[in-house]
């Protein structure tokens, strides 16, 4: 009898543990903070980022989302949304201060992309107004610098996401701008 009842009091506190664990690790949740900047790349002779006639390179994100690693890499498995939709950034003004974009609570696991969509890329010059860019794919998928990071309750993680373009390009006016990405994680 005493064998019985112990076994059943050991047999309760496993599956107690267990079912601890799981609601911890998935339902007391992470977050990450997600902030852009156009990193500093001086042209040649001009000791500036951009030709001097570029008074603004405006990106709007559909949406900015992060993939949970282990699910596929398929359009819905493991993405999950940090900023909502229609997001306009001004290049130019996050030359030397970045800006936050959005947050979101994660499960806990492994980040370890960023993918964003562009709507819209729309330069204006001083000489010649608007002119519109498409974005080769209309989207961008970049890793993050270092594999990823761990999610863990509790914890809040701060990304970086760095986008430039080259200047060449844009001066060029054909039509599509080549953004350059990566992401990494602030300490």
């Amino acid at each position: 009898m005493a064998k019985g009842t112990a076994a059943v009091i050991l047999a309760i506190l496993i599956i107690g543990a267990i079912s601890g664990y799981f609601f911890y690790t998935r339902y007391v949740q992470g977050t990450v903070v997600l902030s852009i900047t156009d990193p500093p790349q001086v042209q040649p002779g001009s000791g500036q980022q951009y030709d001097p006639s570029i008074l603004h390179i405006y990106l709007t994100f559909a949406t900015m989302e992060i993939h949970q690693a282990g699910f596929g890499n398929s359009s819905d498995n493991g993405w999950y949304a940090i900023a909502g939709s229609h997001k306009t950034v001004d290049m130019i003004s996050v030359l030397t201060i970045a800006k936050t974009l959005g947050s979101a609570r994660l499960a806990t696991g492994t980040y370890d992309q960023l993918r964003f969509p562009v709507s819209a890329a729309v330069v204006t010059f001083s000489n010649i107004g608007n002119v519109t860019y498409s974005i080769p794919s209309d989207s961008l998928k970049v890793s993050i610098t270092g594999g990823g990071f761990q999610s863990s309750p509790g914890t809040t993680v701060n990304l970086r996401l760095t986008l430039s373009f080259n200047n060449n390009e844009i001066l060029a006016m054909n039509g599509r701008l080549t953004p350059h990405a990566t992401v990494r994680i602030l300490t």
